[in-house]
């Protein structure tokens, strides 16, 4: 299953001029170090500060899913998607992940929070406290409740009728 320790992501930069020139230069960005997309940016910008209008690329990258980074492209909600995963329990992120990829969500371009909430609320455990007893109500109630449900009275005239003829 893919690592989706997100508060541990670091990713190397690059330009693409660096990459045609063949100079590689690039150095890796700790991305627990940025609250959101626009400061990793600024920081990006001013570690090329001598290119004008740099086109980055990621050579590199930990801790990050395929399915928020390529070489060409970085999720812009990844700091969002990083932010909302922080409501699960670091055990509940892959089975997070698994439960979006059943239902068709896409943690890269749908609304992170709501599908973490989402998934809370269809996961939440309703764990029984130790300390309290389950009690077993009488059967007489299951079969009134059974009894008034299926009306066996009226389906047993229709079948059991004499105008059968």
């Amino acid at each position: 299953m893919t690592n989706m320790n997100l508060n541990d992501a670091e990713v190397v930069v690059t330009t693409q001029c660096q990459i045609d020139n063949d100079t590689h230069e690039g150095d890796w960005f700790q991305l627990s170090e940025y609250g959101d997309t626009c400061e990793f940016h600024n920081a990006c910008y001013s570690y090329f500060i001598n290119e004008n209008n740099p086109v980055f690329r990621f050579l590199a990258w930990e801790n990050i899913p395929d399915i928020l980074i390529n070489k060409e492209w970085f999720c812009p909600n990844f700091f969002e998607i990083r932010d909302a995963l922080e409501c699960l329990e670091e055990s509940d992120v892959d089975y997070f992940m698994s439960w979006c990829n059943y239902h068709g969500h896409n943690i890269a371009t749908d609304d992170p929070h709501l599908l973490v909430s989402n998934y809370l609320d269809n996961h939440s455990s309703h764990s029984v406290m130790e300390s309290e007893s389950v009690e077993v109500p009488d059967d007489s109630i299951y079969q009134s409740a059974y009894y008034s449900y299926f009306d066996f009275e009226r389906y047993s005239l229709d079948i059991f009728s004499d105008n059968y003829d």
